[in-house]
């Protein structure tokens, strides 16, 4: 009997049943999702305008026209705000795949809620602008008077400029893709389409983790390594986690990736700073899913995490130390740090590295993969 016939039909077996369990648990564990956000911008391109260049003015229908601002920009700020709140939500919530944002069942509530406290406060800031609509425009009017008669002829009346101000979430619709029965490999693009987007963005995720927690600026504004970072730092992969379990059936490899992490964080010390070792491995894990590939390639049955080995103390600590174990570390991604005493300086040795300075690559910094 040939045995290697015998298995390779039923690793095809295997791998059929696996696609159409994606497929499924995708149909039933997803819905579309899509929030609509307008605007007004407040500007007006103008029909027709002579630009001037070196010092004469040119008339071509090669050289487009200007734009006249005839509403002040700072009251529109709210409707950019719940843009970019509304897009990192869905970005945490789902997964995009063209035009569409894919969510689980299971975290649409949880959206909705979401979404609407973003609404709420934008229904007020627009409410806030648009009662004092004539008061803005003949302020701004004021302040430009040599354009003046110019933006009174493209001013919207109050009624149609709020009108052009739209946020709502659309009722979620089920996904349910339209693939001929038996056409596995248009089923398989699929589902790897979408996964391949959520492992680009889960590492999107990790990179702004990797480059936001584990370096801080200097007195000079250059970019170094921390050396020691304060526990809140393990509560910024929350997010990542909750994105990877919701989308968990779309690959077995992901489940492996949230032990992984949470393997990794629960590995840190429970007082004091995560450190030495501990941070190293911390920040080699982050930057193992801060790369798509990297992520994929990690997620296996064959990945073993290796740990770095513990910091050896002697009578006088940590070798190298420089800095007090308070705890009220400020995470901000431009902290800087409090300059050490000149004769402390002197007589210990700097653990941290400037980017700037040198040209390193991430790996070279104290926190290669070793993989």
């Amino acid at each position: 009997m040939d045995t290697s016939k015998t298995s390779q039909q039923k690793s095809a077996v295997t791998n059929s049943t696996e696609l159409c369990s994606r497929l499924s648990m995708l149909e039933q564990g997803v819905c579309v999702v899509s929030v609509i956000n307008q605007a007004s911008c407040g500007e007006k391109s103008l029909p027709k305008v002579k630009v001037e260049l070196d010092g004469q003015l040119q008339d071509s229908d090669s050289i487009k026209g200007s734009k006249i601002r005839w509403f002040p920009s700072e009251p529109l700020r709210f409707a950019s705000k719940a843009k970019q709140q509304t897009s990192r939500l869905l970005s945490a919530f789902g997964v995009r795949w063209g035009d569409m944002t894919i969510v689980p069942l299971a975290r649409l509530d949880e959206l909705q809620n979401e979404i609407d406290v973003i609404e709420t406060e934008w229904k007020i800031a627009l409410q806030d602008m648009l009662d004092n609509y004539d008061s803005l425009v003949s302020e701004w009017q004021m302040s430009n008077l040599d354009v003046a008669a110019i933006m009174r002829r493209y001013t919207l009346d109050k009624a149609e400029f709020g009108g052009r101000f739209k946020m709502k979430m659309l009722p979620p619709v089920a996904f349910s893709p339209l693939i001929a029965e038996g056409d596995k490999e248009s089923a398989e693009e699929l589902a790897d389409d979408i996964l391949g987007n959520l492992y680009g963005e889960v590492a999107k995720m990790a990179s702004d983790i990797y480059d936001k927690s584990f370096f801080v600026a200097d007195a000079n504004g250059h970019k170094v390594a921390r050396t020691k970072a304060n526990r809140r730092i393990k509560d910024t992969f929350k997010g990542l986690i909750d994105k990877l379990e919701g989308l968990s059936f779309l690959d077995s490899n992901i489940e492996k990736v949230v032990a992984q992490t949470n393997l990794v964080l629960d590995s840190m010390p429970k007082t004091g700073w995560i450190e030495g070792a501990n941070l190293s491995n911390l920040a080699r894990w982050t930057l193992v899913m801060s790369n798509p590939d990297t992520l994929r390639s990690h997620a296996s049955d064959t990945f073993v995490f290796e740990e770095e080995p513990e910091v050896i103390e002697d009578d006088f600590g940590v070798l190298g130390e420089t800095q007090s174990t308070n705890l009220d570390e400020d995470l901000s991604v431009f902290e800087v740090e409090q300059p050490i005493n000149s004769s402390v300086a002197d007589a210990q040795v700097s653990t941290t590295v400037s980017i700037d300075e040198f040209s390193q690559e991430p790996d070279q910094l104290g926190f290669g993969l070793g993989f």
